[in-house]
């Protein structure tokens, strides 16, 4: 196959990474957005809306690891190369991370017994977050621990990861299509009848793996469709639909419809955002490698996408660790002052350059011991091979 030829959905698609790159950056602005009486305070609406960078993040998933699972699902070696290649990409980093976060955050609280802490009422038994189930505990208590608030999406993550390489080993690619629409379908359901039934539980719609399938099934259905022909390449309506959906969006945020404390956003405000952000990546994939997506093949946003996982386990615990370091320099940082966002931001990204370079990129060379012919990099790279 020449290269001119390559599949557009397949191997390496770096205006994917510009996607990670960005959703990334306006989670940290949500999370480092001043508030009170800082200049920026008054912006904070807009900010917050970071929250979708999430959601964005589910997308990308769901059309990158079902597509793997579409192309690999006939390899002798299925389970154990999709199983070590994600343990080795997912596990050390996390679990390094538990490990400091359960022994040297509680003992720093000199004075109180280990189950006293703040930090161990607040998130509750290890095993919950040892066991990637960390968002079941946190929809069922709405709590957790302030270090670890962002474990809830890579539980979710974790959860789908272990589930759907069954689910498409067992179902025809008609079959599979048919139960995606079916989860798509179900995840507001489910969330309006929680909001109605649980309505103390203001967690759930927002951390429970039902409550939130349709955003990675939605990417899912991205990759069944472009591996049966339902998507020709040339086509031009995701753009479109990408505009109508934003404009959509935009509407819902001035009627305060994508605030996660209301009801609205609670039910069907997650259903737009995902949908939103499935045609954002659709035409994105139609349009790879074109002028119109140059910017998202910038090299600072796709290196930021490829530091991306390290960026949003670490942005937190490093926040911590830079607060405590100015306070004991002697600087206010109570009053947020407006150097300080800026300042947060790049010390997650230098955080996660030193896991990315120092560890995670030495523990991913082990992924090549599982790989197949089959796997979308490798056949890509077989197919335009000189």
């Amino acid at each position: 196959m020449a290269p001119k030829e390559r599949p557009i959905y397949r191997g390496n698609i770096r205006e994917l990474d510009g996607l990670r790159g960005i959703a990334i950056f306006i989670v940290l602005v949500h999370h480092f957005w001043p508030g009170g009486d800082s200049p920026l305070g008054r912006f904070g609406e807009i900010a917050h809306l970071g929250w979708m960078g999430v959601d964005l993040f589910f997308v990308i998933s769901g059309f990158l690891i079902c597509g793997i699972l579409l192309d690999t699902a006939q390899d002798p070696h299925y389970y154990r190369n999709f199983y070590a290649r994600r343990s080795l990409r997912i596990f050390p980093p996390y679990y390094i991370l538990l490990i400091f976060a359960f022994t040297l955050v509680p003992a720093a609280q000199v004075g109180v017994s280990y189950f006293d802490t703040d930090f161990i009422r607040a998130s509750g038994n290890p095993l919950w977050y040892f066991l990637y189930a960390g968002n079941i505990r946190e929809a069922l208590t709405n709590q957790s621990a302030y270090i670890l608030a962002p474990l809830w999406s890579l539980a979710i993550e974790e959860q789908f990861y272990i589930s759907f390489p069954f689910l498409v080993a067992s179902l025809r690619r008609e079959n599979l299509w048919k139960a995606l629409c079916a989860l798509v379908i179900f995840a507001p359901l489910f969330r309006i009848l929680s909001v109605w039934l649980m309505p103390s539980l203001t967690r759930m719609p927002y951390v429970a793996t039902l409550a939130r399938i349709d955003v990675i099934s939605i990417g899912c259905l991205l990759a069944v469709a472009f591996r049966t022909g339902r998507i020709r390449t040339n086509a031009r309506w995701p753009l479109i639909l990408a505009l109508v959906l934003l404009a959509a969006t935009a509407a819902c945020f001035q009627l305060g419809w994508l605030d996660r404390r209301t009801v609205e956003c609670k039910t069907l405000g997650y259903s737009l955002t995902a949908f939103l952000f499935g045609a954002i990546v659709l035409a994105t994939i139609l349009s790879n490698g074109s002028r119109g997506t140059a910017f998202l093949r910038w090299g600072p946003l796709t290196y930021l996408g490829k530091i991306c996982y390290g960026t949003y386990l670490l942005h937190l615990p490093a926040e911590v660790v830079l607060t405590k370091a100015l306070e004991w320099a002697g600087f206010d940082t109570l009053s947020d002052p407006p150097w300080f966002m800026p300042l947060k931001i790049v010390t997650a990204i230098v955080a996660a350059s030193l896991s990315w370079w120092l560890f995670e990129s030495r523990i991913l060379r082990l992924k090549d011991r599982f790989t197949s012919r089959s796997h979308p990099q490798q056949a890509t790279e077989a197919a335009i091979a000189p």
